[in-house]
């Protein structure tokens, strides 16, 4: 090696190593939770500031907070790992500086940028532009576009505002280049797992495998991951023999998967925690299999594929009720008194960074004892609809965040670790009052204990300093039929007597996992009920599924079965 070349060793997962070997133009990573997916973003970053010199490449992001709290931080600190280093003015020494105009001397896009404010520029001239669908949706021409976290985008808006941007420097990197790059105008996307139909273009690419091999991409995918669960089974229960035979089969059904790219240069490309075993470890992969429901570790852990089920129990649509929301005001004004120092921006995680809590106003939690889970419904309601932007006339119900825990083997740490999760989180909420929606189920007494799970969930908060106003429905359980009925008025915007009703996207994904995945089945009087049979083959998600949904149930049905009952609707409504 010669002396003036410096080498460092940097090693690459499976999943990993997959994506950067191949040349592409569109990329697309659907990976899950400890996969990897910040290297990718860095090494994307890397190669566009080594390929592309003066260049422009977009950080689409649905907030800017989001760019700033989740991407970036450990984005940069994979670029770290290769050297790079933040400019100090002191020392003079650095190779990029954080929304602030480059230092005299280094080079400059051949863009000309009339402001760096959502600028990270590196010293040969590259620039990442920090473009956000909430606010910045308009910069400049681009050579090219990284988006993480591509789930939470509007796909229209990004067709409409990001896309046409990515046209510049045709001559200098393009086709009329005498040196063209074929990544020039092209994207990587990056997502966990899309779970609700508006998220599905992600997944669209993938029909190439099809086409051009014959594979059934997620056919093979979502076996592998069935089998993979059956594998953690066999670890925790010691069955060597059983545990060979599966992981063998995996390794053999991921070999008929292999990614490549198709003739027009897109990537596909699916990975799991499994492409990451050899630096997480099968204990990891075993202990987060113990402290999640089976539903969330599926999706976010081994990254599942869920399709919305035909006869669903919720009649949502795509039409109006997800939303994304991050107090960006508050992240930057935190971004700029710490230097935007990516290690506090990743690690100050609360309700502050949240537009749709309104720290003055109560907040409302329904909590569902599940028998193998628990889980917790955040909301409130508000005067200003997250999904158009607009003020309302009406208060909205908005469902802004979720939380679970998993039965251990005492009960109480289950209902206290549930509850110090929500406390931890709103810690910083001003008014400190909870509406606690009751589950009846909770209220039943045990015989180790003499208090009740309610009982035990409410003299929790009030030790966290909250005040506990508590609210309870007729009956143990709302009526399924009834309820039916009731979601279906609210859900179709078309009687004004009824709430709008919209949740955060980002925060309550297993909410809508559930709602989306629970099936409608008629009893036998003809009347509508849940469908809350467990696992009884492939194709049915496990009974934690239903949970979720169960919570909201309780609060919409304690909170609006009045108004069913004023308007007189109990006729079956089909929309």
């Amino acid at each position: 090696m010669e002396e003036s070349v410096w080498e460092e060793i940097i090693q690459v997962n499976a999943a990993q190593a997959a994506f950067i070997i191949q040349p592409y133009k569109n990329g697309y990573v659907i990976y899950s939770r400890a996969t990897g997916k910040s290297f990718i973003v860095g090494s994307v970053i890397d190669d566009n500031v080594r390929q592309m010199p003066r260049g422009v490449t977009t950080l689409a992001q649905a907030t800017y907070g989001q760019a700033l709290t989740k991407t970036l931080p450990s984005s940069f600190k994979m670029l770290e790992m290769l050297g790079y280093k933040r400019w100090d003015p002191k020392t003079r020494i650095g190779d990029y500086v954080v929304c602030r105009t480059p230092p005299d001397g280094w080079y400059r896009p051949y863009e000309h940028l009339m402001s760096y404010e959502h600028c990270i520029t590196f010293s040969n001239g590259h620039c990442l532009y920090i473009l956000t669908q909430d606010g910045n949706s308009r910069g400049p021409n681009a050579d090219y576009n990284i988006t993480d976290e591509a789930l939470t985008l509007n796909k229209q808006q990004f067709d409409q505002e990001v896309a046409p941007t990515n046209r510049g420097n045709e001559h200098i990197f393009g086709k009329k280049s005498p040196n063209p790059i074929l990544k020039h105008h092209g994207n990587t996307f990056l997502s966990s797992m899309p779970y609700t139909p508006e998220q599905k273009w992600l997944l669209e690419p993938a029909k190439y495998y099809e086409e051009e091999r014959g594979i059934r991409l997620f056919d093979v995918w979502n076996k592998i991951v069935r089998l993979q669960m059956q594998l953690i089974d066999a670890k925790m229960n010691n069955d060597v023999k059983l545990f060979k035979e599966i992981w063998n089969e995996t390794i053999r059904l991921r070999q008929t998967i292999t990614p490549f790219v198709s003739k027009d240069g897109t990537l596909f490309i699916l990975g799991s925690i499994f492409d990451n075993i050899a630096n997480v470890g099968m204990n990891y992969i075993c202990n987060q299999y113990k402290v999640m429901d089976k539903l969330s570790f599926m999706i976010e852990i081994l990254n599942y594929m869920v399709e919305k089920i035909d006869s669903c129990y919720y009649q949502l649509d795509e039409r109006h009720i997800y939303y994304n929301a991050t107090n960006d005001s508050f992240i930057q004004d935190f971004a700029e008194n710490n230097n935007y120092d990516w290690k506090s921006l990743a690690n100050n995680n609360d309700s502050r960074r949240d537009l749709d809590c309104a720290p003055n106003q109560p907040i409302e939690i329904t909590c569902d004892w599940g028998s193998s889970a628990s889980f917790m419904e955040v909301a409130q309601s508000r005067s200003f609809d997250f999904v158009t932007k607009q003020l309302s006339k009406d208060p909205i119900d908005n469902n802004i965040n979720e939380f679970f825990v998993k039965r251990d083997e005492e009960d109480d740490i289950m209902i206290n670790a549930l509850i110090d999760k929500f406390c931890n989180y709103y810690q910083h909420h001003i008014n400190k009052t909870a509406i606690y929606y009751r589950d009846k189920y909770g209220d039943a007494h045990r015989a180790n204990n003499k208090k009740t799970y309610n009982q035990i969930a409410v003299e929790r908060m009030e030790k966290h300093g909250w005040i506990v106003e508590q609210r309870t429905h007729a009956g143990i359980e709302p009526p399924q039929h009834d309820k039916y009925l009731l979601w279906a008025n609210i859900l179709a915007e078309k009687d004004e007597r009824y709430p709008k009703k919209r949740f955060n996207g980002s925060k309550c994904k297993y909410t809508l996992i559930s709602m989306n995945n629970t099936r409608v089945i008629e009893d036998s009087q003809g009347k509508f009920t849940k469908d809350k049979r467990s696992e009884r083959n492939h194709a049915i998600l496990p009974e934690e599924a239903t949970h979720f949904g169960d919570c909201v149930d309780k609060r919409i049905w304690t909170k609006y079965n009045g108004l069913l009952k004023s308007s007189g609707n109990f006729v079956d409504v089909r929309i």
